[in-house]
């Protein structure tokens, strides 16, 4: 940031810097404890039920609550995580939850770990021992007013890496949720429409096993919510029919079509052992 012109007293520049430097260490410490929360966290849905007639939410709770962690104890906190990665899913009736904890692949330990000590040592010289900083450690003489705006600036723009590098992480943690978050709303979501399915075609189905699409379709609109999730499976997977839709999604479904008096219709066979879908966790690109 670039001091202000109306600026001229070395004094007043110091003192301005001061203020920089402040807010910038609060902010590495509010980055790096958001970034411990977002590495250890569950994930939890509302009721995921069929029946269910709002849509669903999610609550994000970390596992870990920083609120009385000092700066000091953050660096073995992301440290430790390092070499952690790993995910535990579970679910029941009433919810779905699934719980992470994720290495930071974009952290380099070593030199992270030694810049962040630095600016701890910085940090906590200019909290409690800011005298210091005009004393010459050589000569116990006063140092003059251009020395200290340079190495508050100096630190200032240590800071600023170390704050810069635990956006980034934060920033590819926080795409990793959300990432997350939207494939498991495309499972329940494809969870919800099989099972609209499946009850439309019990209703319909003949003592062939066949039934005829128009009559489980006409069944299954009658459902709330299922034209919504069926236009976004349509929508995810880039396909304008229904029926294109569900031979993605579901291939063990079957579709025949059957002579009649003025040409053929479609019938279905509804098979929802196997979902098609691609469940791959999203790739962490490691880079420096």
């Amino acid at each position: 940031m670039t001091m202000p012109e109306s600026l001229s007293a070395p004094s007043d520049k110091i003192i301005y810097q001061v203020g920089l430097n402040a807010l910038r260490y609060q902010e590495i410490e509010r980055i790096a404890k958001r970034l411990i929360e977002f590495s250890d966290y569950t994930v939890t849905s509302s009721d995921i039920s069929k029946d269910r007639p709002t849509p669903i939410s999610w609550s994000f709770n970390p596992s870990v609550n920083t609120t009385k962690n000092t700066m000091g104890s953050l660096v073995s906190l992301l440290c430790d995580l390092q070499d952690v990665d790993e995910n535990k899913e579970s679910d029941d009736k009433d919810e779905f939850k699934i719980s992470f904890k994720m290495s930071h692949g974009v952290i380099d330990r070593q030199r992270i770990q030694n810049l962040f000590q630095k600016i701890i040592t910085d940090r906590n010289n200019f909290t409690h021992h800011f005298e210091n900083y005009y004393v010459d450690p050589n000569s116990n003489f006063k140092q003059p007013h251009e020395v200290v705006l340079k190495r508050l600036q100096f630190e200032y723009n240590d800071a600023g890496c170390l704050l810069e590098k635990l956006k980034s992480e934060l920033k590819m943690k926080i795409d990793f949720i959300i990432e997350h978050m939207n494939l498991f709303s495309e499972v329940v979501t494809i969870n919800q429409v099989a099972n609209t399915f499946d009850e439309a075609y019990q209703s319909c189905k003949r003592s062939d096993g066949w039934a005829v699409w128009q009559q489980v379709m006409h069944y299954v609109y009658k459902t709330p919510d299922t034209q919504t999730n069926i236009a976004k499976l349509k929508k995810k997977k880039s396909l304008k029919t229904t029926k294109n839709m569900l031979m993605c999604v579901f291939p063990n479904w079957l579709f025949t079509d059957e002579p009649t008096e003025n040409g053929t219709r479609i019938l279905v066979q509804v098979d929802n052992t196997l979902v098609n879908i691609d469940s791959s966790l999203p790739e962490i690109i490691i880079s420096d």
